[in-house]
């Protein structure tokens, strides 16, 4: 037992004192959720030694080809993006990404914003036909666009602009409806006026990937009153191959971190810190590194202390 308590130990100490390590994380726009969850990341790795550069990029689909190319070490994805993009390139070249990429951390669920302009009469449930400002095409947003033209079995026609340009056309009725993806309140959508959100109906699509919430003024100033919708969850995922030695050490060190600092990042870091899934795991999906962290953290609970106390050195 004491043998064991020194291993656990032993290893704390090494996932703060490690020699240093360039490694990258590609997130999302620099004014989205996605780049500040990787700042903060990156700020509680790097006296582990695992020191990320934290990249911005269009969003999802991105991130997962940018994964597969060996553009980036880690990256964050909805998880209905990864799904798709896995069924298409299986679909279309009989690669499985799922054996390549392999979650380190479930992290929070993002709402899904289905916005109209203020006034506009819109029965989304009668009308057939939309105009949609969706973002990037490559883009989460857009991803998520095309599930609810599909399960609603409605006609979307796109449009690709900036969120800032969408809005302007949303208000002089150019386009009818923008549908944002990110995590609540998304900083952009805050100072914005002259808008609603429509509420869509309730639907049993893949509801692995998808759950309800809501939204309300205390998100939005602009909302009048809470309007249901619906959220898919994101992950902190890695191309780091599941190896014996450094490759499982690094996406060890990096779970760890994350696992040992949570209070602190929920305390003083994004809101949506506090949605994430510190101790889940996706089974057969999750990187053996992470499995591994999770496995010393409750090890370490066993004697008595936490996972930020054998850190910290408490």
């Amino acid at each position: 037992m004491q043998k064991l308590f020194l291993t656990l130990v032993l290893f704390c100490f090494w996932a703060t004192s490690s020699q240093a390590v360039e490694l990258r994380l590609m997130t999302g726009p620099e004014k989205g959720t996605y780049y500040q969850i990787g700042q903060e990341t990156s700020l509680v790795t790097a006296p582990s030694g695992v020191h990320l550069q934290v990249l911005p990029s269009q969003g999802s689909w991105e991130n997962i080809v940018a994964l597969f190319n060996s553009d980036t070490e880690f990256a964050i994805f909805q998880i209905d993006a990864f799904a798709k993009a896995a069924e298409n390139l299986y679909r279309n070249t009989g690669v499985s990404i799922n054996e390549d990429i392999h979650v380190v951390m479930p992290l929070f669920s993002e709402e899904v914003h289905v916005i109209k302009a203020r006034g506009k009469e819109l029965d989304f449930a009668k009308q057939q036909s939309f105009v949609v400002g969706c973002g990037p095409e490559n883009g989460g947003s857009c991803l998520t666009a095309a599930v609810i033209e599909d399960v609603y079995d409605k006609q979307f026609s796109y449009t690709h602009k900036d969120y800032e340009s969408a809005f302007d056309e949303l208000r002089n009725g150019a386009i009818e409806l923008v549908i944002v993806t990110a995590g609540k309140p998304y900083p952009l959508l805050v100072e914005q006026t002259g808008l609603d959100l429509v509420a869509l109906p309730r639907f049993k699509k893949s509801s692995n990937f998808y759950s309800w919430t809501s939204l309300g003024p205390e998100d939005y100033p602009w909302l009048k009153r809470d309007v249901e919708v619906f959220a898919v969850r994101s992950v902190l995922a890695t191309m780091i191959q599941e190896e014996e030695g450094l490759a499982n050490d690094l996406v060890s060190s990096v779970h760890y971190s994350l696992l040992s600092n949570k209070d602190e990042l929920k305390k003083t870091g994004h809101p949506k810190w506090n949605d994430v899934q510190f101790t889940g795991y996706i089974k057969d999906f999750s990187h053996a590194g992470a499995l591994r962290s999770l496995g010393v953290c409750k090890a370490i609970k066993d004697f008595g202390y936490s996972c930020s106390d054998m850190v910290s050195g408490r």
